[in-house]
């Protein structure tokens, strides 16, 4: 009887196993580009010094910004012309949406010549305003209250280079992962247009020498 119960409950592990996603820190995509943490956190309008200045109605507002720390292992070409992040931020706002379900802000950045070193940063950032909209009004307190997960994806040449999540959640296998945006794309509702590179904030003269250049609109 006991050989019996263990082989049932053998049996249901294996099956459980295999129907839950994979968890990867980061799926071997490719060696080139290797995202080692994928930081969201609120930081404040940056107050800058100058001869204009007008009185804010109140504290300074929160943005949402979403930090990428990544190495670039490819030693051909040294520099990388192009590199083109796909972010993925859900948020956790089901309660103030229409049809109850969570927002999924989508936008990329291309960042231009990158280096073959470790410890490079990419950035984004959803604006106070953003926030305010997609909460109806109700500003989060902290990202744990704002955001569910982050998703990113890092493609160059036409190729994907890497995939990581916030929480390190990825669905398909190792050798072809699947992020939860596409696997569960009917959960969310899909919304382009709201998330900005630095160079569209106020963050833009700021830790110019920090985070990787990114493509301007003229192509340079």
């Amino acid at each position: 009887m006991r050989s019996s119960l263990f082989s049932i409950a053998l049996v249901v592990s294996v099956g459980l196993a295999f129907s839950l996603p994979a968890r990867s820190q980061q799926a071997p995509v490719n060696t080139e580009i290797l995202i080692q943490k994928i930081e969201p956190t609120f930081v404040e309008s940056p107050k800058i010094a100058s001869g204009y200045s007008k009185k804010s109605p109140g504290r300074p507002l929160k943005w949402l910004e979403v930090e990428v720390l990544f190495d670039r292992n490819a030693k051909i070409p040294k520099f990388a012309d192009e590199l083109t992040f796909q972010y993925y931020i859900l948020l956790k706002n089901e309660r103030a949406t229409e049809d109850r379900k969570p927002t999924l802000l989508t936008g990329s950045v291309t960042h231009v010549l990158t280096p073959q070193e470790k410890g490079l940063h990419a950035v984004v950032y959803a604006s106070p305003r953003t926030l305010a909209k997609f909460f109806d009004g109700k500003d989060p307190v902290n990202v744990q209250q704002a955001v569910e997960d982050v998703g990113v994806e890092v493609k160059g040449g036409g190729a994907l280079l890497a995939i990581k999540t916030w929480k390190g959640q990825l669905g398909g296998t190792v050798q072809a992962p699947v992020g939860w945006w596409t696997a569960g794309a009917q959960s969310y509702s899909s919304v382009p247009g709201f998330i900005l590179n630095k160079n569209e904030t106020p963050f833009a003269p700021l830790e110019w020498d920090y985070f990787e250049p990114v493509k301007s609109k003229s192509g340079n």
